[in-house]
């Protein structure tokens, strides 16, 4: 099934409908986060300064219902548009129906759960319960992977298991600011491509929207933030990411590659790396699994000596280097779709060694002596300035040992 549409030069209507997505959800993002934030400053939805966090001032919170509205604005829009002019041929694989209601529901909970955690700080294992709850919804509701087995209780279960692993790792990932906004609108869009080579429009609208609200969110909260996404926003889109993964078409049965089915895995690696490094390391030393701490690459790549904002970057870049050559695997017969898998393997291990080479860069620092970490944090303060100032002040929502 190819991609449809009416082709004006370089770029047909589905390409023209995908941008147009994107650009009004982002231009909602700029023009809703102002007021979002001055009415969580004006009623006291914010996170404070205290011992395990960075920032010296109030941020807001609120992020989340910023761009989920900015997301929804945009997503009708373009339907509406869609309908009245454009020839898309319909997709009976597309999102609709009964399976679109259980997805917008539940990512509806998952904002709600996130603000009420937000406000009152919820046990982990409370969030948890919930995240089942609304992910065994989503699976009521039609959103099941299939792959290659057919619609048995098993893939359902692993469907559950797969929303709340994504959930959850793009929540955690929401450690250091512009980290998950900015994975997420590159995750939505690549996963949009894949969507509109499939022909499946409705879809490719969601993430194109989902991608447009991040991208303008990232306007303002990469560091120094002056708003977050707080738990309310990196649930709700993360649940929208794991639904969406599960909705979208990989294979076809035709000579395309059977590791066409793990295009997701590609798309998402760097959060599922992260949370299954993490998980590891708080497991090997003892510690509460979901208990926040440093251990976070983005946090391996500080201790290596790069500020805040270039850490985020590399990570982002990482994401895109795994995440757009998996939008071709489904075109590759198998020998070639080896290649795009090894790529990704490459760049995991390129992750790897950076995590390993700063957790004993951290290491050694904490063993030296007094005077020895004096002159380093001395020197690292005076590489910060002037440039990373700013950073210094307020760098971060989440204390860097994370607000999760």
């Amino acid at each position: 099934m190819g991609r449809q549409g009416i082709t004006h030069g370089l770029i047909n209507l589905a390409e023209l409908l995908f941008i147009g997505a994107l650009l009004l959800s982002a231009c909602a993002a700029l023009t809703l986060i102002p007021l979002v934030r001055a009415l969580a400053l004006r009623h006291g939805f914010v996170d404070r300064p205290g011992e395990r966090k960075i920032h010296s001032t109030e941020i807001a919170y609120g992020g989340g219902i910023a761009v989920a509205l900015s997301a929804a604005l945009a997503l009708g829009a373009g339907i509406a548009l869609a309908a009245l002019w454009l020839p898309l041929k319909p997709n009976p694989e597309d999102l609709r129906g009964l399976p679109a209601l259980a997805i917008g529901l539940g990512a509806l909970g998952a904002l709600l759960l996130g603000l009420i955690d937000d406000k009152y700080k919820l046990s982990p294992g409370i969030k948890l319960a919930v995240q089942f709850a609304l992910a065994a919804g989503a699976v009521a509701g039609g959103v099941r992977v299939t792959a290659f087995v057919g619609d048995t209780l098993f893939m359902q279960a692993a469907t559950v298991l797969w929303i709340v692993l994504v959930t959850n790792s793009l929540n955690l990932l929401d450690n250091m600011d512009g980290l998950c906004c900015g994975t997420v609108a590159i995750a939505a869009a690549v996963l949009g491509v894949v969507a509109m080579d499939n022909s499946q429009w409705n879809l490719t609208l969601a993430l194109a929207a989902l991608s447009g609200a991040c991208l303008g969110f990232f306007r303002y909260n990469r560091a120094p933030a002056s708003i977050f996404l707080g738990d309310a926003g990196s649930l709700f889109a993360g649940f929208l990411m794991a639904c969406f993964t599960v909705m979208a078409t990989y294979y076809h049965g035709t000579k395309a590659s059977h590791l066409a089915i793990g295009i997701p895995l590609l798309i998402l690696a760097i959060p599922l790396y992260d949370t299954c490094s993490v998980m590891l390391i708080r497991f090997r030393e003892g510690r509460p699994l979901m208990r926040g701490d440093t251990s976070h690459f983005s946090h391996r790549l500080v201790d290596l000596g790069m500020s805040r904002r270039q850490a985020v970057a590399t990570i982002h870049l990482a994401c895109l280097a795994i995440g757009l050559p998996a939008t071709v695997l489904a075109e590759l017969s198998e020998a070639r779709g080896l290649l795009i898998v090894g790529q990704a393997f490459l760049v995991l291990t390129l992750v790897a060694l950076l995590e390993r080479a700063g957790r004993l860069r951290a290491a050694n620092r904490a063993s030296a002596p007094e005077p020895v970490q004096d002159a380093a944090r001395a020197t690292r303060a005076i590489a910060a300035r002037p440039a990373e100032h700013a950073e210094a002040v307020a760098p971060n929502g989440t204390p860097d040992a994370e607000r999760h």
